[in-house]
């Protein structure tokens, strides 16, 4: 190499090494005070993608184990609300068997009737006043309920109540005249086999079809006829819809009984006559059944969200664990790093200053 006093090719030599050395250094000191891997799209731009949608990923997943919670304690207020409904249907029931015994006249079961009429109207203050952030709970609002019911029987009488998360739609039971009733909603039908007893002509009692969500209580009604077609429409909501995971459709809905008097076939009831009370009594019995699976489906819903919440505890832990592979800074290693390119700096300077003193030599030539 020609010795120049213009040139300098040695000083911009070990220039341009300090600089690559001093950058090194300040990205390290950068990786090193933020604690991220990445402080710059250049620096992996494909981990940065994905480590970001991670990032969203997990405060998506901690705001989902929140709706657990709130999942939970609005079930929870729920279910406070049906055992205090439960109550009062046994002491109704009690009120009911009391008032068909002989032994009392009308005007006893007019005192009796007293009591059943406020505990009626309990029930319904307890479906309206049981609420979470001012949503009623248990007066059908947030669930689907029965409407247009059309009863065609021979004999007696017929009631339609959920029993169950029921499409909505228009549906259709009828029976063979033998042992067989069929119920659909216009795609899926299901049908219940009874076996009545030799030579049994009157049937009371309630017939569920799981299956479809629908339970279906008799009163009085004569199986020898065979005439039976109920039409009725489910309508209403889907119920309350808690997000449990990063997508849309991560939910899980929550559809609350209608437990009014309406919703339980207990409105108008009475026990001031013996009639009455033999026919609240029956009505009784499935009002208490309705709640039993109100509180069923409200446990089995509990435990459900449970699950969910220990899942999304679990999820959030390995999705926090791959995100810090992905962007977390290896701090042994990025102060390796650092200290290699602080030794190699030192030696650019060094250089740089030696290299800065080779024109002087050159000027001796001169002299």
């Amino acid at each position: 190499m020609p010795n120049s006093i213009v040139t300098n090719t040695a000083a911009n030599t070990a220039l341009r090494y300090l600089q690559m050395n001093s950058g090194s250094a300040s990205s390290s000191v950068a990786k090193l005070s933020s604690g991220s891997r990445i402080v710059k799209a250049s620096d992996d731009a494909a981990s940065l993608a994905v480590g970001t949608k991670l990032k969203a990923d997990i405060a998506a997943l901690k705001q989902a184990q929140v709706n657990t919670t709130q999942a939970t304690s609005l079930l929870q207020v729920a279910d406070g609300g049906m055992a205090r409904v439960a109550d009062i249907l046994q002491r109704m029931k009690a009120l009911a068997v009391q008032a068909s015994s002989g032994s009392l006249t009308n005007t006893e079961r007019a005192y009796l009737n007293e009591e059943f009429t406020q505990l009626r109207t309990q029930i319904d203050d307890i479906a309206g006043q049981t609420r979470f952030n001012g949503q009623a709970l248990l007066d059908g609002s947030n669930g689907k309920f029965i409407e247009n019911v059309a009863v065609t029987m021979a004999s007696g009488s017929a009631s339609v109540r959920l029993a169950g998360n029921a499409a909505a739609g228009t549906y259709n039971l009828t029976y063979d005249g033998t042992d067989t009733f069929t119920l659909t909603d216009g795609t899926v039908t299901e049908t219940y086999q009874t076996s009545w007893a030799s030579g049994q002509v009157v049937f009371d009692g309630t017939l569920t079809f799981r299956n479809l969500g629908v339970s279906v209580s008799f009163q009085n009604m004569d199986i020898t006829d065979g005439t039976v077609d109920i039409d009725f429409d489910v309508a209403g909501g889907t119920g309350l819809d808690f997000m449990v995971g990063t997508d849309s459709a991560d939910t899980i809905s929550v559809s609350l009984s209608d437990l009014t008097t309406t919703g339980l076939g207990l409105a108008g009831s009475t026990i001031d006559t013996a009639t009455n009370a033999s026919s609240a009594s029956t009505a009784l019995d499935t009002a208490i059944g309705l709640v039993n699976a109100a509180r069923a489906s409200a446990g089995a819903l509990m435990s459900r969200f449970d699950a969910a919440s220990a899942n999304l505890a679990t999820s959030i832990e390995n999705i926090d664990a791959a995100r810090s592979g992905l962007l977390d800074v290896d701090v042994a290693a990025e102060m390796a790093k650092f200290s290699s390119a602080q030794v190699l700096m030192q030696a650019n300077v060094a250089m740089l200053a030696q290299a800065n003193q080779m024109p002087q030599i050159a000027l001796k030539l001169l002299g």
